[in-house]
């Protein structure tokens, strides 16, 4: 009876040991730690030309100019442009081709101002630190968007691709 026990136990050994071999497709993703990313998998379907504009003493200024958002933004097919001041910003608008402005909500209505006479009209998406419920409501019904300095990249990714649509579309409905 004991080398019965002792023979089906190698047995299941090995029949679990070979199991791996036999995964279908996608079944490997499913195994713990393997999965993709979803910065490393994720392609925008509007790649947007973006300006990131905040001042350093700005609330919302260390989430919008961290180095891992804009690799991120850069990952997924987006073009980043950093300007540091506001010459450069108008600059910006001015020559280049400019889908959107990221930017603090302290100095987006300004902005938007701006982008409204450059030749591209680009969308101005507002970061706000730590809003009230109130705040944001006000800012998502007057910028289509709900950006927080706590969001994770993930987030802006979807905010830039709404966007994107929405320019897209109204391209459209122009030509």
């Amino acid at each position: 009876m004991r080398s019965y026990a002792v023979i089906s136990w190698i047995v299941s050994m090995a029949i679990m040991q070979g199991a791996d071999g036999v995964q279908a497709c996608g079944d490997k993703f499913l195994l713990v730690g393997r999965g993709v990313k979803f910065r490393q998998a994720y392609a925008a379907i509007y790649p947007a030309s973006i300006v990131i504009y905040a001042q350093p003493h700005q609330s919302a200024a260390k989430a919008i100019l961290d180095p891992k958002l804009q690799s991120g933004l850069k990952a997924a097919g987006h073009h980043i442009t950093v300007a540091e001041d506001d010459r450069a910003l108008t600059r910006m608008l001015e020559s280049d081709r400019v889908d959107l402005v990221l930017t603090d909500i302290a100095d987006a209505d300004r902005i938007a101002k701006q982008a409204g006479a450059a030749p591209t009209h680009p969308n101005v998406l507002p970061v706000m630190f730590e809003p009230t419920k109130e705040e944001a409501k006000a800012v998502e019904t007057r910028y289509s968007c709900r950006l927080t300095s706590s969001d994770r990249p993930d987030r802006y990714l979807s905010a830039i691709d709404d966007a994107m649509k929405i320019r897209v579309a109204e391209r459209k409905k122009k030509s």
